[in-house]
């Protein structure tokens, strides 16, 4: 697994899920590159790959991952990797977790100490 760069970011949205025919629907919990957490009634296994459509706060469309793997599970959580993501959807990855973290680090910045 990849080493995490930055710390998550606290964010809740919607994700579609896919594993060849069995499909469901889930949570964004906390996201980062290369992964995130995500809750899910959909049953998976560590090692599963999965297909996911993340619906990012403040876009009209998902942002599609092609492979992720998930890395560890607990009840209804589990831990994905980015595996195989399209160069476009990279770039507005970066750019939306870009745009949260420095929302992030300017409020902890007017935080009184």
């Amino acid at each position: 697994m990849k080493p995490r760069y930055r710390p998550r970011l606290r964010l809740r949205f919607p994700v579609m899920l896919a594993s060849g025919s069995q499909t469901g629907e889930g949570q964004i919990l906390d996201f980062t590159i290369p992964g995130c957490l995500i809750e899910s009634p959909m049953g998976v296994r560590q090692g599963q790959s999965l297909r996911l459509e993340m619906f990012l706060p403040g876009h009209t469309f998902p942002l599609s991952v092609q492979l992720a793997v998930v890395r560890w599970t607990k009840g209804k959580q589990f831990g994905v990797e980015f595996i195989k993501i399209h160069e476009s959807q990279q770039r507005i990855l970066r750019h939306f977790l870009d745009r949260h973290y420095a929302e992030l680090f300017t409020r902890k910045a007017n935080v009184p100490g």
